[in-house]
């Protein structure tokens, strides 16, 4: 692809990257004289109608997304069966290369990444998009530190009703949600859960959970609690605050998780002091803002007494004494009074204040109270302790429950002993008692798959029997009991057997040498073997038209059904016989070579590639291969056309026609 142009204006300059569906270049757009990136559906997958709607599905989510933190989405096309995507060309990383190379990331930093991820998916989201496979290989990096989100291969657009696969378990299996796993709903929550997974490693340098294969993550991400980010590694410099909002988006149930990304930029931000963060009524109401004059300056405001005293003494007196006397002393008290008025009023006004304030104070002061444990109570029962208590009672979900009867409380939203101010809301969520189990139906999945599905319904696994089948693949389920649909308490256990494929004989190669053509076909036959390529030599010690050589030598267990090759004598060469002229070598041998796009679910998988021809098949390459190089070249050498099968792990995998 180095150096081909695309839709007259796209010029690839070099690879940049790569996956299990498509390869990545750098490209020039030479009409607008800038670097793009171009993602281009491998060559393998262009015939491939899931993988081509995969891809075209990826450009209409993105496309109709306009962020800075989202890779902008300019152009796609189709040309010579080559289907691309162009896009924003980013300078930087991803963010697994960035943990990876720095080992964990401040809390500083991890806050300041996931706000900008929570900020593209809240724009995804306002689009009615979920990503649904967020995690650090899908955020890019800038030189200048900006997280943008790339990679809508497999978003879909969200419905009131959510999105229900149940067939495929679609993501990346560290980073899913359990209703991911399960194959259930999946809305926006799933999301933000990725995202907190996303969270938890930037400030650990690893992951929550981690095993062996992607069977048993899953399995934790169903059923384990995560560790905490401060006691998963030594010396984790993490606020309880961020080490909370970490912990809620990975709730197991979607409903205890944030509802909103809304609400987790709000819980971001109020921690990184972006914004002054909101208080709650009960802190309102406890420390309420009032302006009020310091107190230290009305302290020459206050009234005098003994100025009272003296003033009302002189008035007295003034009652018996003269005229003369009398308005003398109305001179010189004059001033007095006019003095003692204004410190009178200035004197009310402070006193009127202060009692103003204390009765403001008494008004909003609200008493607190002590909740109650109500696990285990009755729903009515509850209700009337709260309301009894003056609290609010909610009851925010019903679930199933193995615990409690139907009708207890099994959860509360706040725990028992913390006070609380009166008519603070207590939201409880109510058993619906036992859940019925219905025995899932097994009959034709994959034996691996049973102990997720079972465990999932509250079963468990029971004798496991393993039997040949010519109809049912090797390791699918072909028989179970109890049967699909039969109604089963919890943990109950269920057994199925498990498909050998065709069952194997194995015959004594019979010894044919020396006997003639037409017996030695009878005694293959008779074998239950398959007579396959004869050829003609001349010998000196075998008679003409007697079998001098057999493909399997006699006494050997050979499987029943192999094509036994046979060499028949021609008897002796003559001695002065005409040079026959040179047989046609036929076809002049070739090679190809062979591209197999390798799954990106495993580490590991053993890749076998067999030649079909009419007499037989033949392995040409077993080989067990990593797949963090997303494909593999297989230089295949033949002549004129052949018919090849490609197995990945023991499973059929694609068939291909070669003309060498």
């Amino acid at each position: 692809m180095i150096g081909r142009v695309l839709g007259n204006r796209y010029e690839i300059i070099e690879k940049i990257g790569g996956g299990g569906m498509s390869n990545v270049y750098k490209a020039k757009c030479n009409l607008l004289n800038r670097f793009v990136a171009i993602k281009i559906l491998r060559d393998e997958l262009t015939q491939d109608p899931d993988f081509i709607d995969k891809f075209k599905q990826e450009s209409l989510s993105a496309a109709s997304l306009t962020h800075p933190n989202i890779v902008n989405i300019y152009d796609t096309g189709i040309e010579d069966n080559i289907y691309y995507i162009v896009m924003e060309y980013v300078r930087g990383e991803t963010l697994k290369k960035y943990i990876k190379r720095k080992g964990k990331l401040s809390e500083k930093e991890a806050i300041r990444i996931s706000k900008q991820v929570a900020e593209a998916l809240k724009h995804a989201h306002s689009k009615n998009i979920v990503h649904r496979d967020i995690k650090p290989h899908n955020i890019l990096l800038t030189e200048e530190g900006t997280a943008k989100v790339t990679d809508f291969g497999i978003a879909r657009a969200a419905t009131s009703s959510t999105i229900n696969n149940t067939s495929n378990v679609i993501g990346s299996v560290h980073y899913f949600s359990p209703e991911q796993a399960r194959g259930g709903y999946v809305d926006e929550k799933s999301d933000i859960y990725s995202l907190g997974i996303v969270m938890y490693e930037m400030i650990t340098g690893v992951l929550p959970f981690d095993a062996d294969n992607h069977i048993s993550v899953a399995m934790k991400q169903i059923q384990e609690k995560p560790v905490p980010p401060s006691k998963k590694v030594k010396n984790v410099e993490i606020s309880q605050a961020f080490e909370d909002i970490i912990m809620k988006c990975l709730e197991k149930h979607q409903g205890f998780r944030f509802q909103k990304i809304d609400d987790l930029i709000l819980k971001l931000n109020s921690i990184d002091g972006t914004i002054i963060q909101e208080k709650d009524e009960k802190e309102i109401i406890d420390s309420p803002t009032i302006v009020i004059p310091p107190i230290k300056d009305l302290e020459e405001e206050v009234i005098n007494i003994d100025l009272i005293d003296k003033n009302a003494d002189n008035a007295f007196r003034s009652f018996f004494q003269g005229e003369d006397e009398t308005e003398n002393e109305e001179k010189n008290n004059k001033q007095n009074n006019k003095k003692i008025t204004i410190a009178a009023i200035l004197s009310a006004l402070v006193i009127a204040l202060i009692g103003g304030i204390l009765v403001f104070k008494a008004i909003l002061y609200v008493p607190e109270v002590t909740v109650p444990n109500l696990l285990g109570r009755n729903e009515e029962e509850a209700e009337k302790i709260i309301e009894d208590l003056g609290l609010e009672f909610r009851v925010s979900n019903r679930e199933y429950s193995d615990e409690y009867e139907e009708g207890k409380v099994i959860k509360q939203s706040v725990t028992e002993g913390t006070k609380v101010k009166e008519g603070y809301p207590i939201e409880v969520v109510v058993s619906r008692g036992e859940k019925e189990i219905y025995v899932p139906n097994l009959i034709g999945k994959y034996a691996i798959e049973a102990e997720i599905i079972l465990k999932d319904a509250g079963l468990k696994e029971g004798e496991v029997r393993e039997e040949n089948s010519d109809l049912v693949p090797a390791g699918q389920i072909i028989d179970q009991f109890p049967a699909a649909n039969t109604l089963a308490s919890k943990n109950d256990e269920v057994n199925y057997v498990v498909s050998l494929g065709p069952k194997v004989v194995y015959v004594k190669m019979p010894n044919l040498i020396n006997l003639d053509l037409e017996t030695a076909k009878l005694s293959i036959v008779q074998h239950g073997l398959t007579v396959g390529q004869i050829n003609e030599e001349h010998s000196d010690e075998v008679e003409e038209g007697l079998v001098m050589r057999q493909s399997i030598v006699p006494g050997q267990d050979v499987e029943q059904g192999t094509s036994i090759w046979l060499t028949v004598s021609l008897g002796k060469a003559e001695e002065e016989k005409e040079p026959e002229p040179e047989p046609d070598p036929g076809p002049v041998e070739g090679s190809f070579p062979l591209t197999i796009a390798l799954p990106s679910d495993r580490d590991k998988v053993t890749v076998v590639i067999q030649r079909i021809a009419q007499d037989g098949r033949e392995v040409i390459f077993s080989k067990e291969v990593e797949t963090s190089e997303q494909s593999i070249i297989i230089n295949l050498k033949g002549s004129g056309t052949e018919v090849y099968e490609i197995y990945i792990d023991n499973e059929y995998y694609d068939r291909v026609e070669i003309t060498f």
